[in-house]
Order: structure tokens, then C-alpha cells, then sequence
């Protein structure tokens, strides 16, 4: 029998088998479309872009902003009970009036007032700054709205404003202050004298005053108190968006080192011009000079020889601490993360290794020596440089509190009768029950005296308690209402309260190769409550 032709499909060409794709050329062609620019590159790129465009935006306001901060040292008034008698309602001339006349080392700038001058500035904007800077009143609207913002995500900058503004508006120091005449006003005379006599100007004149570092001539720093209305964040929450902005976090202290003198001016004396250099230290190291940089030894061609002078030289407190996130904070299973802080002026020694706090500061990278840097490449250690630092507790005898009014009611309570049990029974009251397991724990809240015996020992009064039971009892909310009632106390689970357990362990500080002890649960709790879960 005869087949039947064949068809042929319709088409331009032949028909084709579907060829087989190797593993290689996917590959391939997998690397050529990262290399050409694939969608994680662009979208790099793009936040590249936009953080770019708001920083050329940002740094277009800051003109206007600087004259704000000006505006603000100047006229912000806060209305109290007692006025001060010089400048009245105006709450920063009254504390530079205080910094002058070296009462107090820093001049906080509260954000919470900055956010209610911003409310009145936005309402009636300055017309003066508008004509000076050459921009519209809608724009300069627009920047004062952004200033807070501006300021806690620009801080290092924003504080050199408000320093300058201080320092612009600094009032005259009052004859009748405590430090008047005292050897820093005796050295700035004598300094103020020889750099008029240098330049061939008159003595008490702007030139002279300019000639001299602001460092030198004031003895305050600036910092910022953060807003009531911020909530604080985690230590695991700050990410690389944070960096060189003000952040607010709850923490522990871990450990605290000394309190040490950090050099921030430095003065020279030429040997050949007889001229006093001066060098403005900015960051943790700094080099020395070696020869004089006066216009005079530069006209005679000569390198004066430099003589470091340490008595006329600016020093500063400086105090470095260690905090770590706070136990309820931690994930299962894993472990406490920890971070420097940086204090200075009159935050060094206001807290101890255990004190829960919120710490407000500025996120920053380390400064490390060059040798250094080139060898870790582009990774960095972060610090935080403090601002503010508030206790979440207070001891007994940190608060000033009315001791009349204490007596009341401790008297009121007598007169009731049956404080022991009352006092038990307000430990946790929603736990029903367990009233001889309160009536403990109130006596390891409450404690006894220490007994020293005639032949030298000594009988301590604490009292060590321990739970056992069944589970879902209530032993951890018991713990927990102790933790909350005392003033100074530590709660540690199974996850641990510190890196190096309950006691301590020996660490090598980088800075300056000193060796120290940080402390466990158990030191951090010292003179107060540790209260050990499941361990």
C-alpha cells in the first residue's frame, strides 16, 4: 500500500530539535548579568542616590539653623516659680551666667525646649534671618520644621553651633563668683598681655580674643538632654542609619575604668620667637609639633625649637564605661551584646557597675591610629559618646527627699498596727497566697545589721533565700517583684546577666593596656538584691 506524503509545517525555516542547556553557560550568563549591574547593585545605588539628596538638602539649611541656634541661647524663656534676679525667665543666658562663673562644666540644650521654640518659629518666622540669608519665608518654614530632626540626626555639627552661640553670647563673669581671680584668670591675663604685646595691639580687644582657641578661653561643653516623647531603643536595634545621630537606650553597666586627664588644647612655647602655640586636640590622638609655625620664624627661615608647657595646657575629665543590653532583652540563647561609652566633664562618676540607666549619646566610630586602621580595613569599632545618662533606680540616700513626710507615714502605718503582715501582703498582691514565702523575701529586702564580734569577725546581716517548687508556682514573679522593689538589684536567668557569668573575669583594656576585673551577677549586685533563675 502507498503512504501517505508527509506534511511539511508552515514556517520560514526547518524544523528544530530543542537543544540541551549546560550547567557552564548558565553560569555564564548568571555572571555577566551580576557583572552588568544586577537588581542588588541598582537598588544600591538608588539608596546611594537618595542619601546623597538628602544630605546636599540638609546642608543647604544650615545657615539659616545657625542662626537659630543663636536665636534660641538668646531669647528662649521657660517661665518657673523662682526667676533668676539677672536674666529673669531666660533659661540659657542663666546658665551661661552659671558656666561663666565656673559653677557648672556643661550647658545641657534640652530638645524638649527646641521642639517648643521650633512651634513658636513656625508661627511667626524671623524676618531678619529670612533678608540676611537671601531665602523666602516658606522656606525658612520648612528648615525650622526639620531642625529637630536635623539635630538629632546631624549632632556633632549642631553641637558646634550651639557652642559658638554660647560663646558669642557669653555675658561677663560677676566680681562676686567663687573662682574670680583664680590662677586660670591669672594665666589668661598674662596670656592675653603677651599676645597683645606680640601683635602690636591693644589689650581686651576682639583680635586678641580671636587669637586664642575657644577651647582655651571657656571652660563648659555643650551636650543635648533628649525629648520625654522618644521611647528608647535596643542596643540590637541600632543599626549603620544611626551612625553620628543621637540615640537613646536602655542598658547595664558592666564596668567603669578611672577617671583620667584628656588633653583638649595644648600649648607651645618657642624658644627662638618667644610666640605661644596653640593646638586644638580634636580626636583621641593627636601628634606633637616639632618646629614653630609663626609668621616670625617663618620670616627668618628658622624652625623654632617647641617647649610642650603642661600649666597652660587645657585638660579635661575623661571616663570610659562598658554597658551591655539589658537580660529581658536578650533572645533564647543568645548572648549579651556590649558597646563602649565615652563620658567626660561632670558625667565621669555618676554611675557604678550594675546601675540600670537610659543613656542618650552619639553613635560613632572609633578613632584608631592609622596602623591600625589599614589593618582592620573598612571595619570599625562603634562607641557611644555620652550626652545624658539617667539611674532607672535610685538608693535611699540619692534622692533628697522630706524626711517629715517620711515620718508621717511611717508613723500612720504604726498607729495601724500589723505592719509585718501588711508589708508582706503588698509584695506581688496579685499572687495569691504565699504568705510565708513573701514574709521572706520582705526579710531579704529589709536585711540586718552587721555584728562585729570582740575577737574581729564579723557576722553579716543578708539573708540567702532559695526557692524550690513546682513549676508554674510563681518563683520567677516573685524574684521579679524583688528585682522591681529594691534599689539597687540584678535578675539573671539561664541566658546570663553578663558575658562572664557570676563572678568575674580579668580583661585587658585596649586603650591602655591596663588590667581589670569586670564584674558577673553577683559584683554587679553588690550591696543590693541578686536574684539567680534556674541556674
Amino acid at each position: 500500500a502507498a503512504r501517505p506524503p508527509r506534511h511539511r509545517a508552515a514556517g520560514p525555516g526547518p524544523l528544530r530539535r530543542p537543544h540541551a542547556v549546560s550547567p557552564k553557560s548558565l553560569q555564564q550568563a548568571s555572571g555577566e548579568t551580576m557583572a552588568s549591574g544586577g537588581p542588588s547593585n541598582a537598588m544600591r545605588e538608588s539608596v546611594s542616590r537618595n542619601n546623597l539628596g538628602r544630605a546636599r538638602e540638609a546642608a543647604k539649611r544650615f545657615p539659616e539653623l545657625k542662626e537659630l541656634c543663636r536665636k534660641f541661647i538668646t531669647t528662649f524663656e521657660k517661665r518657673t516659680e523662682f526667676p533668676d534676679p539677672r536674666w529673669g525667665y531666660l533659661k540659657y543666658k542663666a546658665i551661661l551666667q552659671r558656666a561663666v562663673n565656673r559653677h557648672i562644666e556643661t550647658v545641657y540644650i534640652d530638645l524638649n525646649d527646641v521642639e517648643a521654640f521650633c512651634k513658636q518659629e513656625i508661627m511667626e518666622p524671623d524676618q531678619r534671618i529670612s533678608d540676611e540669608k537671601g531665602i523666602p519665608m516658606i522656606q525658612l518654614q520648612q528648615s525650622i520644621e526639620l531642625w529637630l530632626a536635623d539635630i538629632e540626626s546631624n549632632t556633632a555639627r549642631y553641637m558646634r553651633y550651639f557652642y559658638e552661640a554660647c560663646d558669642a553670647e557669653m555675658p561677663d563673669r560677676e566680681t562676686s563668683a567663687e573662682s574670680f581671680g583664680s590662677a586660670k584668670d591669672i594665666i589668661m591675663k598674662w596670656r592675653e598681655r603677651t599676645l597683645a604685646a606680640q601683635n602690636g595691639i591693644a589689650e581686651g580687644t576682639e583680635a586678641v580674643a580671636a587669637a586664642i582657641p575657644v577651647r582655651l578661653r571657656n571652660d563648659f561643653d555643650v551636650k543635648f538632654l533628649p525629648r520625654n516623647s522618644r521611647n528608647p531603643m535596643k542596643l540590637r536595634e541600632i543599626t549603620a542609619s544611626s551612625v553620628g545621630s543621637l540615640v537613646q537606650l536602655d542598658c547595664m553597666v558592666v564596668r567603669t575604668t578611672s577617671v583620667k586627664p584628656k588633653v583638649e588644647v595644648v600649648t607651645y612655647h618657642c624658644e627662638v620667637c618667644d610666640a605661644e602655640i596653640f593646638m586644638t586636640v580634636e580626636s583621641d590622638r593627636y601628634t606633637p609639633l616639632k618646629e614653630c609655625p609663626s609668621q616670625r620664624c617663618k620670616d627668618n627661615k628658622q624652625s623654632g625649637k617647641l617647649r610642650n608647657n603642661v600649666r597652660t595646657s587645657k585638660f579635661g575629665k575623661y571616663q570610659e564605661m562598658k554597658v551591655q543590653e539589658m537580660s529581658e532583652h536578650v533572645p533564647v540563647g543568645g548572648v549579651p551584646r556590649s558597646i563602649t561609652v565615652i563620658m567626660a566633664g561632670d558625667l565621669t562618676r555618676s554611675v557604678l557597675p550594675g546601675d540600670a540607666i537610659t543613656l542618650t549619646g552619639v553613635y560613632a566610630p572609633l578613632a584608631m591610629p592609622w596602623q591600625v586602621a589599614s589593618r582592620r580595613g573598612a571595619m570599625q569599632d562603634m562607641i557611644i559618646d555620652a550626652h545624658s545618662i539617667r539611674k532607672h533606680k535610685s538608693g535611699y540616700n540619692e534622692d533628697a527627699e522630706d524626711e517629715q513626710e517620711i515620718s508621717r507615714r511611717v508613723q500612720e502605718a504604726m498607729e495601724q498596727g500589723n505592719m509585718y503582715e501588711q508589708a508582706a501582703r503588698s509584695i506581688a498582691p496579685e499572687i495569691f497566697g504565699h504568705t510565708d514565702v513573701k514574709k521572706a523575701l520582705l526579710l531579704v529586702l529589709v536585711g540586718s545589721f552587721t555584728k562585729q564580734m570582740k575577737d574581729g569577725m564579723k557576722i553579716r546581716g543578708d539573708i540567702h533565700t532559695l526557692f524550690m517548687g513546682d513549676p508554674g508556682v510563681a518563683k520567677s514573679q516573685l524574684m521579679k517583684q524583688v528585682v522591681n522593689i529594691a534599689p539597687r538589684s540584678v535578675y539573671t536567668t539561664g541566658k546570663g546577666s553578663s558575658g562572664v557569668g557570676l563572678t568575674a573575669s580579668v580583661i585587658r583594656d585596649n586603650s591602655t593596656g591596663e588590667v581589670t576585673l569586670e564584674g558577673g551577677a553577683l559584683v554587679l549586685a553588690d550591696m543590693g538584691i541578686c536574684c539567680i533563675d534556674e541556674f
